[in-house]
């Protein structure tokens, strides 16, 4: 871990405000504001033909970003329908039958904090300073934090580094995750059930929320919680009390919600899918983080905390060598999951040559690099197929080793999510009791 800066950098941004039709003026920083007909919204419209939650505006380098936020009747930049676009010039921007008129200022500097990393979360681009920076201020606070992003970008490890450096530490930390709850147990999964409450309820059980009392309960993907089980979830957070499916009597919590989600939660509540209400009560604070693409300059660091992690720290040269040969022009789909993988395989074959071109690329699905020989596809798929399945072996034994069988360990030290890491330790028979 390289330490931590001390001195304050900065992000040029160049900002501006916004009119609403009423004539009240608003800020526009690089925290987004939201446009719409809620109350819930930072910029209130009443409208009828604007939606719930309608457009946001953040600041930018270049100017204004607007964005869409799945409206109904759409944002419009003159005669134009935009999903987004970045405004440069003093424009008029139509929601419903309202108008705004956006007016970018010269670029200002912002104060982005001097920390490098949070946690086990590193960075230096300016855009993940400013998330430490967040991140640092609201740990040691009871506020709950909705942490969004694309798929790969951190969001159970930055909800992670959130709790460990919070008063509640020493508690428990509860993941749920929404996308996979199977209807029919959805509710019990949450709030617990009593024995006998139905078919299956064999013994009676504590949900989620009471295994997370004293800690904090984690709500992956909240976007895909079924909306039947949205209100039941507000209630049990406002009241801080639980009742079990089939009981009558309601016991106390004391948790704290942290989610996470790759939806647009805005587009989902003027869809009528999610529930403002438990939008507001969840999202006390918002962290956006970025796409790797979006923070390149933070793969060197990246690299050498991977590197670092799978006990291969001298690589870190060559491993930065391959990837800015080999994937120079990358978008990184995957975000930082997708590097710390290829960052893994490549530190843990450095001292074979050849052999990290072998893996990744046929792990790819691209042409072998000269060194499979000409065989058809059934030897082609062969010799894939064996070198992958080798590494991820290898791999696997060794993490296991070295986390000594705790399979969150193993997850925020892959990149891969928990359920991920069990499949390939029962492909490859690897018993994490033994380590």
């Amino acid at each position: 871990m390289t330490e931590t800066r001390t001195r304050v950098l900065h992000w040029f941004v160049s900002g501006g405000v916004a009119r609403a039709p009423d004539g009240e003026q608003f800020t526009i920083d690089v925290d987004a504001l939201v446009v719409g007909r809620d109350p819930g919204a930072n910029i209130v419209i009443a409208d009828l033909e604007v939606s719930a939650f309608h457009c946001e505006l953040r600041a930018v380098g270049e100017g204004i970003l607007v964005k869409d936020l799945g409206s109904t009747n759409g944002t419009f930049l003159g005669p134009v329908r935009i999903r987004e676009a970045t405004i440069v010039t003093t424009s008029e921007l139509t929601v419903g039958r309202s108008k705004i008129i956006l007016e970018p200022q010269a670029k200002r500097r912002v104060e982005v904090g001097f920390s490098d990393h949070f946690g086990p979360l590193v960075g230096i681009s300016p855009r993940m300073r400013r998330v430490f920076g967040v991140l640092e201020k609201v740990a040691s606070t009871p506020l709950s934090v909705l942490i969004v992003g694309e798929t790969g970008t951190g969001k159970e490890l930055v909800a992670r580094a959130i709790h460990d450096a919070g008063e509640r530490a020493g508690g428990p930390f509860v993941v749920v995750d929404c996308g996979s709850i199977p209807p029919n147990l959805a509710e019990s999964i949450l709030f617990g059930h009593e024995k006998g409450a139905f078919t299956g309820a064999a013994e009676r059980r504590k949900g989620a929320l009471a295994e997370a009392d004293g800690g904090t309960l984690f709500l992956d993907e909240l976007g895909e919680l079924p909306i039947e089980l949205q209100p039941k979830l507000l209630r049990a957070l406002s009241e801080k009390q639980v009742k079990r499916v089939g009981g009558a009597t309601f016991e106390a919590i004391d948790v704290r919600v942290l989610a996470a989600t790759r939806r647009d939660l805005g587009a989902e509540m003027n869809a009528g899918r999610f529930r403002s209400d438990l939008f507001f009560r969840i999202a006390q604070v918002r962290v956006e983080l970025p796409s790797l693409r979006d923070r390149l300059s933070d793969l060197p660091l990246l690299v050498e905390d991977v590197c670092r992690r799978v006990g291969k720290p001298e690589h870190v040269a060559m491993v930065l060598a391959w990837i800015e040969q080999r994937m120079a022009s990358h978008d990184w789909p995957g975000n930082v999951r997708e590097l710390v993988n290829v960052a893994s395989v490549a530190a843990t074959l450095a001292d074979e040559p050849g052999a990290i071109d072998d893996v990744l690329m046929l792990a790819r699905d691209e042409a072998p690099i000269d060194r499979l020989g000409g065989g058809g596809g059934s030897a082609f798929s062969e010799a894939k197929r064996g070198a992958i399945a080798s590494f991820e072996k290898e791999y696997f034994n060794a993490l296991t080793k070295r986390c000594k069988g705790n399979v969150s360990e193993m997850a925020r030290q892959s990149g891969m999510e928990r359920h991920h890491v069990r499949a390939y330790l029962r492909k490859y028979r690897i018993d994490k009791s033994v380590h």
